[in-house]
């Protein structure tokens, strides 16, 4: 499938906030500490929800996800989706495509724009904060989803914890932020 770049924003921003609106199963724990004996017990073998290979950060590569930069990426989001809908030729250098680029790759690509690059310096990203911002917080926000409806019983390997640690504890705000992204995406 291919779709314009503001209809994979409109798509991502849906998919990130069903995540942080999944319901809750008070039968699961998902405040257990991994490699905790809870954690462990509760550990059944389990199917992982599709998250992008690319979401997963290297060990290497150490990024925190913070609601400052969740706040950056969304407002770079927003001014790449009006660059794009003024310069159509720019859609399809804003969206990634995970299954030919990696995380370097697609920095590089953003950065040898200058539109492109000087949307995410105005919304003070770099083009691999942009790239890492994105990938965490769909890693988080889709684990965390998972874990609460109790599709997985804990976090795959690949996927950092404090990202999923990071969705748990800004849920609400999380969901509000991208639920007026979302309606304010161009269409």
């Amino acid at each position: 499938m291919n779709l314009p770049p503001r209809s994979l924003l409109s798509l991502s921003l849906v998919a990130m906030l069903a995540a942080c609106n999944a319901p809750s199963n008070p039968s699961h724990d998902t405040a257990a500490a991994p490699g905790s004996p809870s954690a462990e017990a509760s550990a059944a073998p389990t199917t992982a929800p599709a998250i992008p290979a690319a979401a997963a950060t290297p060990a290497a590569i150490h990024f925190t996800l913070t609601m400052d930069k969740v706040d950056r990426y969304l407002a770079a989001i927003r001014d790449l989706g009006e660059l794009a809908q003024k310069n159509p030729a720019l859609e399809d250098v804003t969206a990634m495509n995970a299954s030919e680029e990696n995380e370097a790759q697609y920095a590089a690509r953003l950065r040898a724009n200058p539109q492109v690059a000087a949307a995410l310096a105005k919304a003070g990203l770099t083009p691999e904060d942009f790239a890492r911002t994105g990938q965490a917080l769909a890693a988080g926000m889709m684990t965390a989803g998972a874990l609460e409806s109790g599709a997985l019983k804990k976090i795959p390997d690949g996927i950092d914890p404090q990202y999923v640690a990071f969705a748990q504890q800004n849920k609400a705000a999380l969901a509000q932020q991208l639920k007026a992204a979302a309606a304010s995406a161009p269409q």
